[in-house]
């Protein structure tokens, strides 16, 4: 399994490109995982980045008085409360990898296609 990086997914910030490229490889990571432990270690890893890149986001959202941030600021407390979900489902051994990766594809792409690209759009204005 995998979900493979494109540049037709790049949004035009450098930084945030980068973050979401690093997305994509920790995702991959995740989906190829093959015990608990490791599936445990990697989600760590895929949880802790994309925090992160979510705060970077946020910081820059405010800074520009971004009119789509609350909006935005749901889509990410959406995913932190399914990525959770996904730990507990690691914990008790429940996690389907193919609707982990079909939930990641489709979010990541989605996310990135449509709120991402808007916030870049905008922060382009801004300059």
């Amino acid at each position: 399994m995998s979900l493979e990086w494109n540049n037709a997914y790049k949004i035009g910030n450098v930084e945030i490109d980068a973050q979401h490229q690093e997305i994509f490889r920790l995702a991959n990571n995740f989906l190829n995982a093959t015990n608990k432990g490791s599936l445990s270690v990697c989600a760590m890893g895929f949880f802790k980045h994309t925090r992160e890149h979510f705060k970077h986001e946020e910081d820059l959202m405010k800074s520009l008085n971004y009119p789509g941030l609350k909006e935005h600021l749901v889509q990410h407390s959406e995913l932190i409360s399914l990525l959770n979900d996904v730990a507990k489902s690691i914990a008790d051994d429940s996690l389907e990898m193919t609707d982990l990766e079909a939930f990641l594809s489709a979010w990541l792409l989605g996310h990135i296609g449509t709120f991402d690209k808007s916030l870049a759009a905008y922060a382009k204005l801004q300059t």
